[in-house]
């Protein structure tokens, strides 16, 4: 069993800013862009020198940010990492990175075992499900066997203190009784990756 946990090396992840959203085209848009092609084609063979006045920011096409660049670490087996840093230093790219929610651009991270991360608490509860309902639908999007889950069940239920409530749909439960078990779910039930 080898004794890395993790190992990250020249992680880099690359995002575009404003991405153009997919538009929908009529048959009147399709007629007017074939009409107006040709005079397209005569406005690209416009000198250089007669197109200098567009400002640098409409000619790049380098509308991207870098939220990760070049980031490296290990982590040895039984080591407790915190990840911190100011808005926008690229804490949830990473971990998003590591959870295999999103690709890297550049670089890789290399896992041995199981891992997690907690993101965002309660992401997957469906409001109308009960809290037993959406431990076992949340045990089952992480890939755990419902054995699993079964083992897990009153461990959760006890740290979350909802033992009374646990089959009311989570859309009555208070603010703090949905984060105790969104957060016991998140913390107790272990990933299958």
């Amino acid at each position: 069993m080898p004794s890395l946990a993790m190992r990250v090396a020249n992680l880099s992840k690359r995002y575009r800013i404003g991405a153009p959203q997919e538009r929908y085209y009529t048959l009147r848009d399709t007629l007017t862009s074939a009409l107006s092609a040709p005079f397209r084609r005569l406005r690209s063979h416009v000198p250089m020198l007669q197109r200098a006045n567009v400002p640098t920011s409409e000619r790049s096409n380098d509308s991207h940010i870098w939220a990760l660049q070049d980031v490296c670490f290990e982590v040895k087996r039984g080591d407790v990492v915190d990840i911190i840093g100011r808005n926008g230093a690229g804490k949830t790219t990473l971990l998003k990175i590591l959870s295999r929610i999103t690709e890297p651009t550049a670089g890789y991270a290399e896992i041995h075992g199981r891992m997690g991360s907690l993101l965002e608490v309660g992401t997957g509860f469906h409001p109308e499900l009960s809290g037993r309902e959406n431990l076992y639908l949340s045990g089952a999007i992480l890939g755990m066997k419902k054995a699993e889950t079964d083992r897990k069940f009153d461990e959760i239920v006890a740290f979350a203190e909802v033992e009374k409530f646990i089959d009311t749909p989570v859309k009555r439960y208070s603010s703090g009784m949905y984060v105790r078990l969104a957060f016991a779910v998140a913390t107790l039930l272990t990933p299958a990756y």
